[in-house]
């Protein structure tokens, strides 16, 4: 569907931007000190684009299936067991991002106030990525269960890299 390749496309590229603020934020941080004129709100902003970059990079990796699983015990098992265990860890994955998402909004909403160091940014937008990711990756997940099914949702993408281009 032409409107997820779209929606695959700019998430990237946030995730991307975001990466590149990071490091460029760190990289102002470091010359200003050695310099002897400190940037005092650099480290802030590389907080604050860091929380950004791992959200979209562990919704990336839902979206290829190439989380951490541990699957020796379940690999061993028949073929109903795994079909079992699958659909309870999907419920659990679900409930546990829906629980993440829900008390991260309240977490942002209770530091919108609350001032990032020296940036004038609210620190509501760094708790806000909590929220964000968690409801990204509630949808990247739904996506892989509908296309892969249960067991194969937890299949990492035969064409992991070239999906993401």
């Amino acid at each position: 569907m032409i409107f997820w390749k779209y929606y695959d496309k700019i998430e990237l590229i946030l995730g991307l931007t975001a990466l590149t603020a990071t490091v460029l934020a760190v990289l102002i941080a470091a010359i200003g000190r050695s310099l002897g004129m400190p940037v005092t709100s650099a480290p802030q902003f590389a907080q604050l684009f860091l929380i950004w970059t791992v959200m979209f990079g562990a919704d990336l990796t839902m979206k290829l299936g190439m989380h951490i699983r541990v699957s020796a015990l379940t690999d061993l098992a028949p073929v109903r067991v795994q079909k079992a265990l699958a659909v309870v860890h999907s419920g659990l994955i679900l409930v546990f991002l829906g629980f993440v998402a829900i008390v991260g909004w309240d977490l942002s909403m209770g530091n919108w106030q609350r001032e990032l160091g020296a940036s004038g940014l609210s620190y509501g937008l760094v708790t806000l990525a909590l929220s964000v990711g968690a409801g990204l990756l509630i949808i990247s997940f739904l996506r892989r269960l509908v296309s892969k099914g249960f067991v194969g949702a937890f299949q990492p993408a035969d064409d992991a890299v070239e999906t993401l281009i």
